[in-house]
């Protein structure tokens, strides 16, 4: 079994050269026999391979540098870079991961997912994303020029700030429902998730709901080695709330 290593909502910016660098260093204390999981929002906005994997080709490049450690790289998509093609995961030598996703460590049952379908309650943000995850839609916007592809970005993300001022807080969060129904219907014992940026550990009658930290500055990550307890780096929270 493999070291295990969980992480969410990096945010990279190829702008801010010291995030780049942040999540570059940190993989350097992994390899042989580790795999790392990326539960969504690796980077802050992804328009397209042909438009920015050039511009994260260091994010690439440590990415492949971990695979021939003998590093493996699981990545799901988040609601900033669910845009990630083909080409991104060529260049990188990660492998996409279907979200939810159920996993098995230590005799746990994990289901992993970024979080952002749980947030039930702002029927808004989900009419929002299903109508731009559609297959039809995407198809249209990866066929746009660059700079409409950039245009229709920065509306979105203006729109997505001004709702996101009016709304109340509880509204944008995990229903606590919703995850506890996904924990039954998966056999799953801790739901692993991203998405709100409020890392902790929450119980729920069929089990633990755990949120991964964002990277605001630093690392922040859950880091689970095989036989022995998982630990926790940069979550304010202890990793004995798991009951591992």
């Amino acid at each position: 079994m493999p070291l295990r290593i969980f992480i969410a909502d990096l945010h990279l910016r190829a702008d801010m050269p010291q995030g780049l660098a942040l999540f570059a260093d940190f993989l350097q204390h992994f390899g042989t026999d580790s795999e790392l999981y990326v539960l969504g929002d690796l980077f802050d906005l992804w328009l397209g391979d042909d438009l920015d994997l050039p511009r994260y080709a260091s994010v690439t490049q440590a990415l492949g540098a971990y695979a021939k450690r003998g590093g493996r790289t699981l990545l799901m998509v988040g609601n900033h870079d669910f845009l990630l093609g083909e080409g991104f995961f060529s260049a990188s030598g990660a492998l996409p991961l279907a979200d939810p996703y159920l996993l098995e460590h230590a005799g746990r049952r994990l289901l992993l997912t970024h979080g952002d379908a749980l947030c039930t309650a702002d029927v808004d943000y989900q009419a929002f994303r299903a109508r731009i995850r559609a297959p039809a839609f995407v198809a249209e916007f990866l066929a746009m020029p660059a700079e409409r592809r950039q245009a229709m970005a920065s509306e979105f993300q203006e729109g997505s700030r001004s709702a996101t001022a009016q709304k109340d807080a509880t509204v944008m969060q995990v229903d606590a429902v919703a995850a506890d129904a996904a924990l039954r219907d998966s056999g799953a014992d801790i739901l692993l998730h991203g998405h709100t940026h409020r890392p902790g550990v929450h119980r729920l009658p069929m089990g633990r709901r755990v949120v991964l930290g964002p990277w605001h500055g630093r690392e922040s990550a859950l880091v689970w080695p095989p036989g022995e307890p998982p630990r926790m780096i940069n979550m304010d929270c202890d990793a004995a709330e798991l009951g591992a």
